[in-house]
């Protein structure tokens, strides 16, 4: 016949248990604030300033442009420049054109006067009117929120959307995404 277990076991075993399904739980409610689960959006409209742009172009899925733009750092600070501010230009719609073709400008916000090195292009964006979201979390949850907002509001203001976007992946972890718009 099986020993019984003393009751002190039983209750450290609880005990234990109780604790790890409390880390675990609030530890996963950590994780989706910090990715911005919790996050709803606000989209506004405003005139974008000009931007340059020291660029490489990328074709293939938006969300390997990561070692295109890490690329196009190591160029701009070979020539001194500082990079504080990645960003990537979109071409393509998601929904109308495959992962593999879509096609990006992607590196860094420059000043007027930086040089640009001859590995990259350059292109500088007039002012736009635009819609845009400033997300903070991760860049795949906030790029499907952001974009699905101003689809939203886009609709409920009588505007039509403009690609090419723009994504500027601010220092302290914010991300903008802008899409220009006019009235049909």
């Amino acid at each position: 016949m099986p020993e019984k277990q003393p009751q002190h076991f039983s209750n450290t075993f609880l005990g234990i248990t109780l604790v790890g399904l409390l880390i675990t739980l609030f530890g996963g409610a950590g994780v989706m604030y910090y990715l911005g689960v919790f996050t709803t959006v606000e989209v506004t409209q405003q005139t974008a300033p000009s931007y340059r742009i020291a660029y490489l172009f990328h074709t293939g899925p938006y969300n390997e442009i990561e070692p295109s733009i890490k690329q196009a750092g190591e160029y701009l600070n070979k020539a001194g420049i500082k990079t504080d501010t990645p960003c990537a230009i979109l071409l393509d719609d998601t929904g109308s054109v495959a992962a593999a073709k879509r096609r990006s400008k992607v590196g860094y916000l420059v000043k007027r006067g930086d040089f640009i090195p001859v590995q990259l292009d350059e292109e500088i964006f007039p002012p736009r009117n635009v819609v845009r979201v400033v997300f903070s979390g991760g860049t795949l949850l906030g790029s499907y929120k952001a974009y699905e907002g101003m689809k939203a509001w886009a609709k409920d203001h009588h505007f039509t959307l403009v690609l090419p976007a723009i994504e500027i992946y601010h220092p302290d972890g914010g991300t903008e995404y802008q899409l220009g718009i006019i009235r049909p």
